[in-house]
């Protein structure tokens, strides 16, 4: 029997991180198993919907109107493979929480990041900051926009709950031995109790199958899927901001 299709290797495909051959025995499987198309056109629709949250910065949107390099090219393709899987099996999963949520405008942060929510106006007392990425401006932007959060609540006197949810390689600013920021985060910890760091397991996994050894700091809790985190935390009406 083969061995069932994570969520990470659909998160790869969906992002085009896969090579030519695994994409096409991914591909194999979701012709023949409606569940398994169903659960990639979710999650497709998922990362369409969590896109709408933010703008991207003027060095990388500069960076966009460049040639598009292969990997690009390969995620355009893992696309058009999902929409005519959707067209063959019986529609998008989450169109109609996507559809909700494409409706609402969002508010915008210092620095042209913006804000959104599934439950009415975006909740500013409950912010999830979400990192995939290691580079060292993305990381500083997530610490500083949390602690920017937090101690401007603290000084109005207003409640505030904050948390940083991490994946792909952005789970290296909460690995022990790895993250340079580590100091940084546990006075930050000690300063704000309604602070919390979340690393993606699957993403965890990948790494140590990939032969990394993965300690998390003391500070950060690992939770099954960074994806789950963010879809649970905006049911629960939580404000949503890619860094």
């Amino acid at each position: 029997m083969n061995a069932a299709v994570s969520d990470e290797t659909l998160h790869a495909f969906i992002d085009g991180e896969l090579d030519v051959a695994e994409c096409e025995q991914l591909l194999a499987r979701m012709r023949n198993d409606e569940a398994l198309s169903r659960r990639a056109c979710a999650l497709r629709s998922l990362k369409s919907m969590v896109r709408l949250a933010y703008t991207k910065p003027p060095a990388a949107a500069a960076r966009a109107a460049r040639a598009l390099p292969k990997q690009r090219l390969v995620q355009r393709c893992a696309y058009a493979c999902l929409v005519l899987l959707a067209g063959l099996s019986s529609g998008w999963a989450l169109r109609g929480l996507e559809a909700q949520v494409a409706t609402k405008v969002p508010a915008t942060l210092p620095g042209g990041y913006q804000m959104i929510s599934l439950g009415g106006e975006p909740d500013p007392s409950r912010v999830m900051l979400h990192l995939d990425s290691s580079a060292p401006e993305r990381m500083l932007t997530a610490l500083d926009q949390a602690e920017r959060l937090l101690d401007e609540a603290e000084r109005e006197g207003r409640a505030m709950q904050v948390e940083i949810v991490a994946n792909s390689h952005g789970i290296d600013l909460m690995r022990a031995g790895v993250s340079p920021y580590a100091a940084r985060m546990a006075k930050m910890t000690q300063r704000h109790a309604n602070l919390q760091w979340v690393a993606c397991s699957q993403t965890i996994a990948r790494f140590t199958s990939q032969g990394q050894n993965v300690e998390l700091l003391p500070t950060a809790r690992a939770a099954p899927t960074a994806i789950g985190e963010i879809v649970t935390r905006l049911q629960q009406g939580w404000t949503y901001v890619r860094v």
